[in-house]
Parts: structure tokens; C-alpha cells; sequence
């Protein structure tokens, strides 16, 4: 399905910031950033692993759908979107991780993406040997993130990693899938899959 809207500035010219979306993030001593540009309702789970895999060292964005139904007519797919905090965060980093979701509830699996082909091996090893299902797909496959004007490929070395989860998997990372529960019920399974994510990523420091 086509988004709704082209860019974040055509986004903005309708939709009302913290009534329908908004955009947090924090800034930390490391070269890491884990980001979501379809967090809150949009992609459910998506912020809140990139809040979790940041911790206290590394830095997050999430842009938020805020909506009571229909956050999908927030989604701005990778490639076009260009919010202005982002895309000034972004060229500061070294490893960019970004957390999206697609359909899927029948399977608990994971896509991995991204033009960082290293980092997509670690993080498919990692993810593996956590007991996850997960694979790495092919550069012609229309969500494998390799595109040079993704978000994710836009740090400072010019190549991320792209996480796509489905649905279920996403689901069965709370015990309780709703906007509260999902800050408060994040269970083994969420903890699991994050540490898998985190100890794939290279920790450096950006001289802070």
C-alpha cells in the first residue's frame, strides 16, 4: 500500500505533532544510534526496542504514531523519509540500527537488512544462536535496506542494519500488546532479543 504522505514536511502540513505523532530521542556518548521512523502505533514494539537498545550509552530516535486507529497513514518508508532532527542526528554516527516491522502473524521471524553486510552476518548469528528465527535478505528484495538514500544507510561509514520483524514476533515480545503495556510488560523474550542486538554492535565512544 502507498503512503499516504511523501515526506515528513507534507506529513507536518496535516497532521497535528503530539495529537497524532510525535519524535523523542536522547542523545549518548557512543557512535551508536538506534532509531525508528515507524515507533508508537505505526510499527507496535519498534520504539520501544530502540529506547531499550540504546540504554544509557547509546543515543535513540523514534518517530511516534500517537492516534487512537490508523497510524499507518504515518508511515514515510526509509528511503523518503527526512524528518529534520533525524536527518541531523543521523551523519553523526558510526553504526546506525534501525527497528521496523512488517505483516506476519503466523511467524515469529526476523529480516535483516541494511547495506552493512558485516553487521547483518553478526546480527544473524547473534539472533540465531538466541534461539530466533531470522534471515538475511537478498539485495533485490524490496524491504532489504541497501538503498543508499535509506535512513539507515546514512551515517558516517554510509551503511546500517535494518531489522524487520513480524508481527508476531513483535507481539511476543510484551505480555500485554497495547501502548501502556508495551512500556510495562516487556518480557524475557524483549530482554533475549535485544541483548542478541547489542552484542553484535561495536561500542565507540564519539569523543564526549
Amino acid at each position: 500500500m502507498a503512503d499516504t504522505y511523501p515526506n515528513f514536511e507534507a506529513l507536518q502540513a496535516v497532521e497535528q505533532y503530539d495529537t497524532d505523532y510525535s519524535i523523542i530521542y536522547g542523545l549518548r556518548p557512543s557512535s551508536v544510534l538506534f532509531a525508528t521512523p515507524h515507533g508508537g502505533g505505526i510499527e507496535t514494539g519498534a520504539s520501544e526496542l530502540a529506547i531499550e537498545s540504546a540504554g544509557e550509552n547509546h543515543s535513540y530516535y523514534c518517530f511516534e504514531g500517537r492516534k487512537a486507529s490508523g497510524n499507518t497513514t504515518l508511515h514515510i518508508t526509509s528511503t523518503n523519509f527526512d524528518e529534520p532532527n533525524l536527518m541531523r542526528m543521523i551523519p553523526k554516527f558510526d553504526y546506525v540500527v534501525t527497528y521496523h516491522g512488517y505483516g506476519d502473524s503466523a511467524v515469529a521471524h526476523t529480516k535483516i537488512g541494511g547495506a552493512d553486510n558485516e553487521l547483518k552476518e553478526r546480527a544473524k548469528t547473534a539472533l540465531t544462536n538466541a534461539g530466533f528465527s531470522c534471515e538475511i535478505l537478498p539485495y533485490t528484495d524490496p524491504i532489504a535496506g541497501v538503498e543508499p538514500d535509506n535512513l539507515v544507510n546514512k551515517g558516517r561509514r554510509g551503511m546500517g542494519l535494518q531489522l524487520e520483524l513480524s508481527t508476531l514476533m513483535r507481539t511476543s515480545l510484551f505480555d500485554v500488546n497495547t501502548a501502556v503495556g508495551r512500556r510495562t510488560t516487556q518480557n524475557a523474550t524483549f530482554k533475549a532479543y535485544v541483548k542478541a542486538i547489542l552484542s553484535c554492535i561495536p561500542y565507540q565512544s564519539r569523543g564526549r
